[in-house]
């Protein structure tokens, strides 16, 4: 194949390039050997260029478009001209630059080389933050023969229907650690943990140990293999029993997940095929849709479903995985409040897909991803609600319930939610918040709200719930975000409130009414379940859905935000 493209930033691509002759580019600045540059704004020499190399140039002549993504978005329509001359013109190469493969126009035929690892993965360069938001269904791992990219896919469908995942064969060490260097690159260590095992003592899993996904490396397993077999069958013990009758572990993850996906690394396996790890390996296959622990062997075995061909990974894969894993360990800083929820300075009042209405983010876990909380109810959207607490002591109390309804405030307008705060204590834990629009002050009658809202559905139309009603387009009906500090103190003072939260706890999903209940301890009243929360603990905020327990940094500057958002909710 004649044409190429190359993957890779400017500095590699320019090396790259830097030895070709008869080179004609489109690319902003100057590429040193390169005689002859065209800036991709200055449209009559670059109209003048390509009408020349659809007439066919000169021969051996190379037609270099430098950074693709930038040149046609300059101009729309080079893609439908640099297709012809690649059909058309037998005589002229085409060159084509790109930071990631995805890139690429479609229907050229191009050889692909891929000059930088990050750029497979589609990264310019690597935080945790910005990588590590891959989906457990395949990976790239370089490219094959045919000059196209080699994707591995991790997971298929059982029966057609049922996603599990796949065991895999690796021959050649390339691919192999290109493909595990790839899933630590694009997963957190809450979604994939790995366990290396090597047959001898040797240097196949070097630099990669030191990332923060290996869970063990066990070197020279051939010496002694039946201590990593018993771990290994007592961790798919542990899984399935945490899975339980969940069809797969796919369907089990939500956002209580408990378990990543384990991918055990056996290098010379052919000399542990035969012994009590080889059984357990063996055993461990069969349950793989449920376990979650998928096997990945530098050699053919009968329980591997898919044997990865040979291909050629990316120039910088041993430089980068030295240097990569290592950098995964470093501390990333915590966004402020309005980079965490990917947004300018103001509020963003906007209608969003059910998924992720009432949905937002209040900090991020210690590897840099976000941590939402989702007020609508686990069991009718999907949510993780309908209720929560927050509970720190009263000095640090106000973050927790701060990043919370502050970013709700943020997503929606005061016609989506409405939110009532009663502190006990009149410590001023709502202080900054209660200056929002979506504050409703004064008395409030919450069973009165309850009985309105319930009369709203019935007189409607007979609705079963709020969503119901809202999808029939019978105009707004916000949700209502109850907020009570002190509630351990509320309820000893007056019992009678207790009937209250029992009312709304027990009807809040069907009628659109939320508790978030904060204090120094967990609320734990009878009759008043609550289904997340936010704790500080003595490392530090966490999330809790049921078995889940999330590290969480909130945002550094809300205390600044508090004052200004609601302010300028107000006014606008």
């Amino acid at each position: 194949m004649n044409h190429l493209a190359l993957i890779g930033p400017p500095d590699a691509v320019a090396s790259r390039i830097a030895a070709m002759q008869g080179v004609y580019r489109i690319g902003k600045g100057d590429v040193a050997g390169v005689a002859v540059s065209f800036d991709p704004g200055d449209e009559r020499r670059r109209q003048n260029l390509l009408a020349w190399f659809e007439r066919g140039a000169e021969p051996g002549a190379t037609l270099l478009v430098d950074d693709w993504k930038h040149c046609t978005a300059i101009d729309p329509g080079l893609a439908d001209t640099v297709r012809w001359i690649a059909a058309a013109s037998w005589n002229v190469r085409v060159i084509i630059t790109a930071r990631a493969v995805d890139e690429l126009p479609e229907r050229v035929p191009l050889r692909i080389e891929v000059l930088d690892f990050l750029a497979l993965h589609g990264l310019r360069h690597f935080t945790k933050a910005l990588a590590w938001k891959g989906r457990w269904w395949k990976v790239p791992i370089g490219v094959g023969s045919d000059g196209r990219p080699v994707v591995v896919e991790l997971t298929h469908f059982a029966d057609g229907k049922w996603r599990t995942g796949s065991h895999l064969s690796v021959t050649a060490p390339d691919a192999f650690r290109s493909l595990v260097l790839g899933l630590m690159t694009t997963h957190s260590p809450k979604l994939f943990r790995t366990v290396f095992i090597d047959a001898h003592d040797t240097n196949a899993f070097a630099g990669l140990d030191q990332a923060p996904h290996v869970q063990a490396h066990h070197r020279d397993a051939a010496r002694d293999p039946a201590p990593i077999a018993e771990a290994l069958l007592a961790e798919s013990e542990r899984r399935l029993d945490v899975v339980g009758n969940t069809w797969t572990i796919f369907d089990h993850r939500g956002f209580d997940q408990v378990l990543p996906q384990l991918l055990i690394c056996v290098n010379g396996f052919a000399d542990l095929q035969a012994t009590e790890l080889g059984t357990a390996l063996a055993t461990i296959a069969q349950d793989v849709g449920k376990s979650g622990m998928q096997l990945l062997l530098d050699s053919p075995h009968e329980v591997t479903d898919l044997l990865i061909d040979d291909c050629v990974a990316p120039a910088n894969l041993g430089e980068v995985a030295e240097s990569l894993p290592r950098s995964m360990l470093q501390e990333e800083p915590a966004p402020d409040f309005f980079a965490l929820h990917d947004v300018p300075n103001k509020h963003v009042w906007r209608p969003r897909p059910v998924k992720l209405q009432y949905r937002v983010s209040v900090g991020v876990d210690e590897y840099g991803q976000r941590v939402e909380i989702d007020l609508k109810s686990k069991h009718l959207q999907d949510g993780m609600g309908p209720h929560g607490e927050v509970t720190a002591p009263e000095n640090r109390r106000a973050e927790g319930i701060r990043a919370l309804v502050l970013g709700q405030m943020l997503r929606h307008s005061p016609d989506e939610l409405q939110v009532v705060f009663i502190d006990f204590h009149g410590n001023g834990m709502f202080a900054g918040l209660d200056g929002a629009p979506h504050v409703r002050h004064g008395l409030v009658d919450l069973l009165e709200d309850h009985e309105q809202r319930l009369r709203k559905l019935v007189d409607s139309g007979n609705y079963r719930n709020i969503w119901d009603y809202r999808a029939a387009g019978l105009g707004p009906l916000p949700e209502l975000l109850v907020c009570v500090d002190g509630v351990h103190g509320l309820v000893r003072e007056r019992p009678e409130f207790l009937k209250v939260l029992q009312t709304l706890s027990r009807d809040g999903r069907t009628y659109g009414q939320h508790l978030l209940l904060s204090d120094t301890t967990p609320a734990d009243l009878p009759d008043v379940h609550t289904s997340y929360r936010l704790e500080l603990t003595d490392e530090g905020w966490t999330r809790r859905i049921g078995r889940s327990v999330e590290s969480v940094v909130l945002p550094t500057d809300l205390h600044d935000v508090v004052w200004s958002l609601p302010v300028a909710m107000a006014s606008s």
